[in-house]
């Protein structure tokens, strides 16, 4: 039977930090660390098969007391060449825990999560840290690379946002200057409405935006100017047809191109669309600079294309086994929470695919309604509606943008407005 290639495993749902951003802040969800004997039986029956493990999730991993032991389990079953993979916050990341992960036990890739430069504002982004000893943390980690076991991959995690996107260039300089490999940035995912007026993209197709654009500036006044010509004839007059031609004409050439116009949506974006050329130069400067240090920067996507979206996780051939030894297909399907997006609240369902407690792996992802998830997802931009260019989600009203229980192409569970799909967000995996 098929098995994936990649397995997430959630070592803990509890953190020591309050990030701005989290999903933590607007859940109901119990806070647990996974068991040592599950994570044996677990990795007993499952390691071997593995190309990669990823030990994180959307908790902090040095929060559970057994994770050194975990890791030791992890490289006693994994077979050679696997991949362990971890995600920190950095916080707790003392000189003593990572001369035992890095040197001894041997990680190969470790990511510390640092949004700017700004301590004060990194303290502000993530609450509860201390930024101090998050960069002395990430500096020891890096002057220990040549030591290490096996060599190791040092990352960054970046979430840029309008609080500190300017501050990317600097940033990626200062981490270059560390020791950093690679640095993973990533657009804030949207779980308030304030965390939404502080992101820095749109879910408006790239295309679209384009054949609108030469009409942008005329705003709600071309509609009105439409309906006006329209309704015109009821009251005896015969008015030529300008603007309605012109939506008309808007429309037919985005459906030759095979993209919605969310006009609506276009004319109360005008304010983030002139912000995302102030990002799009951040990010080129960025690049510049990570190409002087020849460091790897992953940068986001500006817009997103409703014709090429994908699933990272079907892509990656990844599963998640939360704190509790449940199954789910991603962290955003992780737990129940609300998500604002395309301007309006949407009440994300958690997915339950298996329970490790009670069910071997290989079991789950051979599971009929796994297999069909993965199989729709497999083409996503065919098979699953996006929001961001439909009016009908922006505008209120529809019932499918309420839940992620289903999409209006009767997909369930409804991935139509996951931004990791069209690269805004990005998954380290």
């Amino acid at each position: 039977m098929d098995f994936p290639e990649a397995l997430q495993i959630e070592v803990t749902n509890r953190c020591n930090f309050n990030c701005l951003m989290c999903m933590r802040r607007v859940w109901d969800a119990k806070p647990s660390d996974l068991d040592l004997d599950l994570y044996e039986k677990i990795a007993q029956s499952s390691f071997s098969r593995l190309n990669r493990l990823i030990l994180y999730g959307l908790g902090e991993p040095l929060v559970n007391p057994y994770l050194l032991e975990m890791l030791k389990i992890s490289r006693s079953y994994l077979p050679e060449g696997s991949q362990i993979i971890l995600s920190t916050n950095g916080s707790l990341l003392s000189p003593h825990m990572a001369e035992e992960m890095l040197k001894r036990i041997g990680v190969d890739s470790i990511s510390f999560s640092i949004d700017t430069t700004d301590l004060a504002k990194l303290g502000w982004i993530r609450a509860g840290s201390k930024p101090k000893i998050i960069m002395e943390n990430l500096q020891y980690v890096a002057g220990i690379k040549n030591d290490a076991r096996r060599p190791f991959k040092l990352v960054a995690e970046a979430i840029v946002m309008k609080d500190n996107f300017k501050d990317l260039p600097q940033l990626v300089k200062s981490l270059a200057e560390t020791g950093v490999d690679c640095i993973l940035v990533s657009h804030v995912v949207p779980y308030t409405e304030d965390v939404f007026r502080r992101s820095v993209y749109t879910t408006l197709s790239k295309p679209s935006f384009a054949i609108t654009e030469p009409c942008l500036k005329s705003g709600w006044a071309l509609v009105n100017e439409a309906c006006h010509e329209l309704w015109s004839p009821m009251y005896g007059v015969n008015t030529e047809l300008k603007a309605a031609e012109t939506i008309k004409k808007l429309w037919e050439k985005a459906d030759e191109s095979g993209y919605w116009i969310n006009l609506s949506s276009l004319f109360n974006s005008t304010s983030k669309i002139e912000l995302i050329d102030q990002i799009e130069e951040c990010f080129h400067e960025s690049k510049k600079v990570a190409d002087e240090y020849q460091i790897d920067l992953r940068l986001p996507s500006l817009y997103p294309d409703a014709k090429m979206r994908s699933c990272p996780y079907v892509d990656a051939k990844a599963t998640v086994v939360r704190s509790d030894g449940k199954v789910v297909p991603c962290l955003e399907f992780a737990y129940s929470h609300p998500m604002y997006i395309n301007t309006h609240v949407k009440h994300v369902r958690e997915v339950i695919l298996g329970d490790l407690r009670k069910e071997e792996l290989e079991d789950i992802w051979n599971k009929e309604s796994y297999v069909t998830f993965r199989e729709i997802r497999g083409n996503f931009a065919k098979n699953i509606p996006w929001c961001g260019d439909c009016s009908y989600s922006t505008n209120g009203g529809c019932y499918f943008t309420e839940t992620s229980e289903s999409d209006c192409r009767a997909n369930e569970p409804g991935c139509s407005e996951c931004v990791y799909s069209v690269r805004l967000a990005q998954c380290n995996i």
